[in-house]
């Protein structure tokens, strides 16, 4: 299938290209007289640095937990121990290894049609971030790229410094989107871009993005689908936000049949930076064409050439012991559910739901009443101590609402700082929000 929409596929870094065969090899277990690179942290991976490298699990951590936990334990001291792998390059994109873990993880959670040999149509990244960012920079300047009126800030920046021609689609007074404005906007080989569930707005609906797949493929389009917060949903009722494990079981199965059906026209974005709480690991990955891969790892080839070695160490462990047993996410939403019910009873009114009973990701949008948003953001520090994030640019425009976070705020059993910082907003709120 042709995507016009994308550059053709680069030949690969050369510098990149040599390292790779070198890792492959040495995975392989075959004879290697590595002269690639400026690899210096490699003079002493054959030494033994430290005599001891322990860590043990404690028994205070949440049950659901303890298989991550244990695979970051694991990762931690095959970084170091007993030698020092995590002062040297790695593979840019990951190894062969790594991205038959990512192949499985694209064929046991989004339903890809993969083998085990379609290693070349996964790429694994420094966080979710660098993959959203090479995936919109592999497509053509001038190809016009729609997003939400409410969508992730960076996108659209990344799209406007690569001359990408940026359309906003309009979405609803319940924050769904305009599909017949889609329809208006869309031209031949154009491209989607959609966070689902939606950061900032929480926003989710598998038909949603059935319906805006449908529109692209229609048109030799394409759609980059970042999907991060896949297994952040919550059912919004009257009296706050519930964790629903049957609910979330329903829509992951409504998403993965979509990504069946419509897979050779998406890029799917993920990461195990909120499934895993290992934001500061980065570690990302992506599944698109061959020709949509080789054009994320040529820009990473180019840019990085080394991708971060504890991460991709730490991250490989951690993904294996998820694929094994899925529960993380089942300990996050619970904290989401009791954050965000927290925030609908003390700030209800000032805050912009979906309209349509769920809810996903990590954020919450709070309304700014006929202040902007800047200005909003701005006095809440500057007076308060607050820090939200202005809604400028992730809508567009001029906006009035703000994006806070349900998850910069440290985890306690009784949950007293939280509830502190929303008691502290709800003052502030009652002064500005007019």
């Amino acid at each position: 299938m042709k995507q016009e929409y994308l550059f053709p596929s680069p030949a690969p870094p050369a510098i990149r290209e040599a390292m790779a065969k070198a890792a492959e090899r040495k995975e392989k277990g075959l004879q290697v007289f590595d002269f690639s690179s400026g690899n210096i942290g490699n003079l002493l991976v054959g030494q033994t640095i430290f005599d001891k490298f322990e860590l043990s699990v404690s028994d205070s951590a949440p049950a659901e937990l303890k298989g991550i936990i244990e695979g970051l334990r694991e990762g931690v001291i095959n970084s170091y121990y007993p030698y020092p792998r995590g002062l040297s390059y790695s593979t840019t994109g990951g190894t062969e290894a790594i991205r038959k873990l990512v192949v499985q993880y694209f064929k046991e959670i989004h339903g890809l049609p993969l083998s085990d040999s379609d290693t070349d149509k996964v790429t694994v990244t420094a966080g979710g971030q660098q993959a959203m960012a090479t995936a919109l920079r592999s497509i053509r300047p001038g190809t016009r790229v729609l997003i939400p009126r409410w969508e992730y800030a960076p996108a659209a920046g990344v799209l406007e410094s690569h001359n990408l021609d940026l359309v906003r689609v309009e979405v609803k007074e319940d924050l769904s989107l305009d599909i017949d404005d889609l329809k208006k906007k869309v031209g031949e080989n154009s491209v989607f871009y959609i966070s689902m569930p939606n950061n900032p707005t929480g926003y989710l609906a598998p038909e949603e993005l059935r319906a805006v797949t449908q529109v692209l493929s229609a048109g030799n389009g394409g759609v980059v689908w970042d999907a991060p917060y896949l297994f952040t949903i919550l059912r919004l009722t009257s009296k706050g936000a519930i964790f629903d494990k049957e609910l979330l079981q329903e829509k992951l199965g409504e998403f993965k049949e979509i990504a069946r059906k419509y897979h050779e026209h998406m890029c799917i974005l993920s990461s195990l930076s909120k499934t895993c709480l290992i934001a500061g690991l980065r570690f990302g990955f992506a599944f698109a064409s061959k020709q949509w891969i080789d054009n994320m790892d040529a820009i990473i080839g180019r840019e990085n050439l080394s991708s971060p070695t504890p991460s991709f160490i730490a991250g490989t462990e951690i993904l294996k012991r998820f694929l094994q047993q899925p529960t993380s996410y089942q300990w996050i939403c619970r904290v989401l559910a009791a954050r965000l019910t927290i925030l609908m009873e003390e700030i209800g009114e000032h805050l912009m739901l979906p309209g349509n009973g769920l809810f996903g990701a990590l954020y919450a949008a709070v309304l700014t009443g006929r202040t902007s948003s800047r200005e909003f953001s701005d006095r809440l520090i500057r007076d308060y101590g607050i820090v939200t994030v202005p809604g400028e640019q992730f809508f567009g425009g001029a906006a009035n609402a703000v994006r806070l976070s349900l998850v910069a705020v440290p985890w306690s059993e009784d949950e007293e700082a939280w509830v502190t910082s929303v008691k502290a907003l709800k003052d502030a709120l009652a002064k500005l929000a007019t």
